[in-house]
């Protein structure tokens, strides 16, 4: 491990590009058995935008149980299908930054209801009209609650939309080689790191910060790594992108305050 000190380096600015208004706010791009968990059934849902705050207006992907809330997911283990065996789940350390009862939630009541059309089902113009919207995204972020890996397929084709707008992270990247290119592999430790450079991968790590004066930004990082841009610029990652696996610009490694 290196010695402790702050990188701003190496960011990837994008125009702000406009994309056509849709009169519904996602669709769905697959429903089937999880690829975690083949016995639950789970949804890939597409939103057209965001408000988060670090992200900025991305388009997002949520994976969800189709018959379960996913509070009442983590309770019965059932996140398992779209979480598989991340150690920041809820059931294990707890220390997972998606909160349950808002974007999950709203996702989950808005696809019981009806309101996320299946882009299969929908007419030729409509489904041209979405695939534009995700080929123009300016960043395309698998994964908002979930893992890409849950639904092999949905993510596959959601990045060959959007190319090298494509943000996504995987803590099951041991098994999941096919995600290495626009994936950035989740890495808890140092050999999770170490185990995770052998086979190829880009990873991002969350480290604390070790500045007593918070205001500042003080990270133990290993040699290949800098700082997430929006720790210490603010930069949100719909103007950053660094975070794109093996294919982007930099091979350089993430590390983040964020948890």
């Amino acid at each position: 491990m290196s010695s402790i000190e702050t990188i701003t380096e190496l960011l990837q600015v994008q125009p702000k590009i406009k994309t056509k208004k849709l009169s519904y706010t996602g669709v769905v791009v697959g429903i089937g058995p999880s690829d975690l968990r083949p016995d639950i059934e789970i949804a890939s849902i597409a939103l057209f935008s965001s408000s988060n705050v670090k992200t900025g207006d991305v388009v997002q992907t949520y994976h969800i149980p189709t018959q379960t809330h996913p509070i009442d997911a983590t309770r019965d283990g059932q996140d398992a299908a779209v979480c598989g065996n991340c150690p920041l789940k809820p059931s294990n350390t707890g220390v997972c930054y998606v909160r349950l009862g808002h974007g999950p939630s709203s996702v989950y009541r808005t696809f019981k209801n009806g309101r996320y059309p299946y882009l299969k089902d929908l007419s030729k113009t409509e489904q041209n009209s979405v695939v534009q919207r995700f080929k123009n995204a300016k960043k395309l972020r698998l994964g908002a609650w979930g893992e890409p890996s849950s639904d092999v397929k949905s993510s596959l084709y959601l990045a060959r939309l959007a190319g090298k707008n494509t943000l996504s992270y995987t803590h099951q990247w041991r098994t999941n080689p096919q995600l290495k290119p626009f994936t950035m592999a989740s890495v808890d430790t140092k050999q999770d790191y170490l185990d995770a450079k052998e086979l190829g991968w880009r990873t991002y790590r969350h480290t604390p910060n070790l500045a007593e004066d918070k205001n500042q930004i003080q990270i133990e990082r290993f040699e290949n790594e800098i700082i997430c841009p929006f720790v210490t610029k603010k930069l949100q990652c719909n103007q950053c992108g660094l975070c794109n696996g093996t294919q982007a610009k930099t091979q350089r490694d993430i590390v983040a305050t964020t948890l």
